[in-house]
Protein backbone atom coordinates (compact mmCIF):
# COMPACT_ATOMS: atom_id res chain seq x y z
CA UNK A 1 0.00 0.00 0.00
CA UNK A 2 2.66 2.33 0.82
CA UNK A 3 4.52 1.56 -2.40
CA UNK A 4 1.19 2.29 -4.21
CA UNK A 5 1.15 5.54 -2.55
CA UNK A 6 4.46 6.22 -3.57
CA UNK A 7 4.04 5.82 -7.53
CA UNK A 8 0.59 8.06 -7.34
CA UNK A 9 2.27 10.66 -5.51
CA UNK A 10 5.27 10.67 -8.04
CA UNK A 11 3.32 10.61 -11.25
CA UNK A 12 1.46 13.47 -9.70
CA UNK A 13 4.38 15.39 -9.22
CA UNK A 14 5.54 14.44 -12.38
CA UNK A 15 2.18 15.32 -14.65
CA UNK A 16 2.23 18.61 -12.70
CA UNK A 17 5.43 19.68 -13.74
CA UNK A 18 5.20 19.08 -16.91
CA UNK A 19 1.59 21.25 -17.46
CA UNK A 20 3.64 23.85 -15.26
CA UNK A 21 6.79 23.84 -17.82
CA UNK A 22 3.94 23.88 -20.82
CA UNK A 23 2.38 26.65 -19.50
CA UNK A 24 4.93 28.43 -18.33
CA UNK A 25 6.49 27.89 -22.17
CA UNK A 26 2.85 29.57 -23.73
CA UNK A 27 3.44 27.79 -27.13
CA UNK A 28 0.02 26.61 -28.10
CA UNK A 29 1.37 24.50 -30.80
CA UNK A 30 4.09 22.52 -28.29
CA UNK A 31 1.23 22.02 -25.53
CA UNK A 32 -1.67 20.92 -28.24
CA UNK A 33 0.59 18.25 -29.54
CA UNK A 34 1.60 17.13 -26.43
CA UNK A 35 -1.58 16.80 -25.04
CA UNK A 36 -2.92 14.92 -28.13
CA UNK A 37 0.22 12.62 -28.18
CA UNK A 38 -0.39 12.13 -24.15
CA UNK A 39 -4.26 11.13 -25.16
CA UNK A 40 -3.17 8.90 -28.08
CA UNK A 41 -1.04 7.08 -25.94
CA UNK A 42 -3.42 6.48 -22.97
CA UNK A 43 -6.15 5.45 -25.10
CA UNK A 44 -4.41 3.15 -26.66
CA UNK A 45 -3.30 1.89 -23.65
CA UNK A 46 -6.95 1.78 -22.71
CA UNK A 47 -8.04 -0.17 -24.83
CA UNK A 48 -4.37 -2.81 -24.38
CA UNK A 49 -6.19 -3.30 -20.69
CA UNK A 50 -9.91 -3.25 -21.73
CA UNK A 51 -11.11 -0.49 -19.80
CA UNK A 52 -13.74 1.22 -21.62
CA UNK A 53 -15.09 3.70 -19.24
CA UNK A 54 -11.09 5.68 -19.22
CA UNK A 55 -11.35 5.06 -23.59
CA UNK A 56 -14.49 7.21 -23.51
CA UNK A 57 -13.65 9.47 -21.20
CA UNK A 58 -10.25 10.25 -23.12
CA UNK A 59 -13.03 11.05 -26.16
CA UNK A 60 -14.99 13.05 -24.41
CA UNK A 61 -11.94 15.16 -23.35
CA UNK A 62 -10.18 15.16 -26.76
CA UNK A 63 -13.40 16.60 -28.07
CA UNK A 64 -13.28 20.36 -27.04
CA UNK A 65 -9.82 20.67 -28.14
CA UNK A 66 -9.91 18.65 -31.23
CA UNK A 67 -12.71 20.84 -32.46
CA UNK A 68 -11.24 24.05 -31.39
CA UNK A 69 -7.87 22.69 -33.46
CA UNK A 70 -9.43 21.81 -36.79
CA UNK A 71 -11.07 25.03 -36.44
CA UNK A 72 -8.93 27.66 -35.87
CA UNK A 73 -5.23 25.98 -36.43
CA UNK A 74 -6.55 25.19 -39.94
CA UNK A 75 -7.71 28.84 -39.98
CA UNK A 76 -11.81 28.23 -40.79
CA UNK A 77 -12.04 30.94 -37.97
CA UNK A 78 -9.43 33.70 -38.70
CA UNK A 79 -8.03 34.20 -34.63
CA UNK A 80 -6.17 37.60 -36.02
CA UNK A 81 -8.45 40.98 -35.77
CA UNK A 82 -8.28 44.98 -36.28
CA UNK A 83 -9.70 47.34 -34.35
CA UNK A 84 -12.32 48.31 -36.37
CA UNK A 85 -13.75 44.61 -35.76
CA UNK A 86 -12.65 43.29 -33.08
CA UNK A 87 -15.83 43.11 -31.23
CA UNK A 88 -17.39 40.94 -33.87
CA UNK A 89 -14.20 38.78 -34.14
CA UNK A 90 -13.68 37.90 -30.55
CA UNK A 91 -17.22 37.05 -29.75
CA UNK A 92 -16.84 34.78 -33.10
CA UNK A 93 -14.19 33.39 -31.39
CA UNK A 94 -15.28 33.38 -27.43
CA UNK A 95 -18.83 32.11 -28.97
CA UNK A 96 -16.91 29.47 -30.30
CA UNK A 97 -15.31 28.09 -27.45
CA UNK A 98 -18.63 28.56 -25.46
CA UNK A 99 -20.73 26.32 -28.32
CA UNK A 100 -17.89 23.04 -28.13
CA UNK A 101 -17.85 23.54 -24.34
CA UNK A 102 -21.78 23.18 -24.04
CA UNK A 103 -22.00 20.86 -26.80
CA UNK A 104 -19.44 18.59 -25.20
CA UNK A 105 -20.90 19.33 -21.55
CA UNK A 106 -24.20 17.19 -22.51
CA UNK A 107 -22.52 13.82 -22.97
CA UNK A 108 -19.77 14.37 -20.29
CA UNK A 109 -22.63 14.74 -17.96
CA UNK A 110 -24.17 11.22 -18.91
CA UNK A 111 -20.96 9.59 -20.29
CA UNK A 112 -22.25 6.66 -18.04
CA UNK A 113 -25.89 6.31 -19.51
CA UNK A 114 -24.52 6.60 -23.28
CA UNK A 115 -22.15 4.43 -23.08
CA UNK A 116 -24.44 1.44 -21.72
CA UNK A 117 -26.09 2.26 -24.57
CA UNK A 118 -23.46 1.91 -26.58
CA UNK A 119 -21.64 -1.10 -25.17
CA UNK A 120 -23.81 -3.42 -23.81
CA UNK A 121 -21.85 -5.74 -23.30
CA UNK A 122 -18.81 -4.22 -21.07
CA UNK A 123 -19.27 -3.50 -18.09
CA UNK A 124 -20.14 0.22 -17.90
CA UNK A 125 -19.50 2.13 -14.30
CA UNK A 126 -19.34 5.50 -12.81
CA UNK A 127 -15.25 6.59 -12.17
CA UNK A 128 -14.18 9.96 -10.39
CA UNK A 129 -13.87 12.00 -14.19
CA UNK A 130 -17.60 11.86 -13.79
CA UNK A 131 -17.94 13.38 -10.78
CA UNK A 132 -14.95 16.15 -11.70
CA UNK A 133 -15.12 16.47 -15.46
CA UNK A 134 -18.42 18.18 -16.10
CA UNK A 135 -17.66 20.93 -13.36
CA UNK A 136 -14.61 21.15 -15.14
CA UNK A 137 -16.32 21.76 -17.98
CA UNK A 138 -18.43 24.45 -16.31
CA UNK A 139 -15.35 26.47 -15.43
CA UNK A 140 -14.20 26.48 -19.73
CA UNK A 141 -17.82 27.39 -20.17
CA UNK A 142 -17.99 30.57 -17.76
CA UNK A 143 -14.77 31.74 -18.94
CA UNK A 144 -16.25 31.68 -22.25
CA UNK A 145 -19.45 33.50 -20.98
CA UNK A 146 -17.16 36.39 -18.96
CA UNK A 147 -14.64 37.03 -21.71
CA UNK A 148 -18.00 37.61 -23.71
CA UNK A 149 -19.26 40.20 -21.70
CA UNK A 150 -15.94 41.69 -20.85
CA UNK A 151 -15.17 41.78 -24.84
CA UNK A 152 -18.41 43.87 -25.12
CA UNK A 153 -17.57 46.39 -22.77
CA UNK A 154 -13.78 46.35 -23.68
CA UNK A 155 -14.63 46.66 -27.75
CA UNK A 156 -18.73 48.59 -27.88
CA UNK A 157 -18.42 50.45 -24.13
CA UNK A 158 -14.71 51.34 -24.05
CA UNK A 159 -13.99 50.21 -20.89
CA UNK A 160 -10.48 49.14 -20.10
CA UNK A 161 -10.69 45.73 -18.53
CA UNK A 162 -9.16 42.78 -20.35
CA UNK A 163 -8.80 40.36 -17.55
CA UNK A 164 -10.37 36.91 -18.90
CA UNK A 165 -8.94 38.60 -22.42
CA UNK A 166 -5.75 37.45 -21.27
CA UNK A 167 -6.01 34.95 -19.37
CA UNK A 168 -7.66 32.78 -21.76
CA UNK A 169 -5.33 30.99 -22.72
CA UNK A 170 -3.99 30.30 -19.86
CA UNK A 171 -7.45 29.16 -18.21
CA UNK A 172 -7.62 26.57 -21.35
CA UNK A 173 -4.15 25.69 -20.16
CA UNK A 174 -5.65 24.94 -16.46
CA UNK A 175 -8.87 22.76 -17.88
CA UNK A 176 -7.12 20.57 -20.27
CA UNK A 177 -4.60 19.95 -17.99
CA UNK A 178 -6.60 18.96 -15.18
CA UNK A 179 -8.09 16.72 -17.46
CA UNK A 180 -4.77 15.13 -18.76
CA UNK A 181 -3.87 14.31 -15.05
CA UNK A 182 -6.86 13.43 -13.74
CA UNK A 183 -7.08 10.98 -17.07
CA UNK A 184 -3.20 10.00 -15.85
CA UNK A 185 -3.97 8.55 -12.45
CA UNK A 186 -7.17 6.90 -13.30
CA UNK A 187 -5.28 4.98 -15.88
CA UNK A 188 -2.29 3.88 -13.65
CA UNK A 189 -4.48 2.89 -10.95
CA UNK A 190 -6.70 1.07 -13.93
CA UNK A 191 -3.53 -0.49 -15.04
CA UNK A 192 -2.10 -1.61 -11.19
CA UNK A 193 -5.56 -3.64 -11.06
CA UNK A 194 -5.22 -5.34 -14.53
CA UNK A 195 -0.91 -5.44 -14.26
CA UNK A 196 -0.05 -5.30 -10.76
CA UNK A 197 3.47 -3.04 -11.35
CA UNK A 198 4.62 -4.70 -14.42
CA UNK A 199 6.24 -3.03 -16.98
CA UNK A 200 3.32 -1.24 -18.88
CA UNK A 201 3.46 -2.81 -22.29
CA UNK A 202 0.96 -2.29 -25.26
CA UNK A 203 1.99 -5.73 -26.14
CA UNK A 204 0.28 -9.12 -25.48
CA UNK A 205 2.23 -10.64 -22.47
CA UNK A 206 3.50 -14.37 -23.15
CA UNK A 207 1.14 -16.42 -21.35
CA UNK A 208 2.93 -18.61 -18.43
Amino acid sequence: MKSEKSLYRLLLIYAISIVTLFILKDDPAIFTYSLFALGVLAFFLALRIGDVNIATVIILVALSPLAEFIIFGFGLVDLSSSNGDRLIQNSIIFGIHFVIDVVVLIPMTYRVEISKKLFPIEKIKYNIADSLLPWVQLIGIFVSVFALVENYLRNAKGYDIALFFYSFSISGYIVYSFSAILITILLVMSYRNHYGFKTPTLLSRPSK
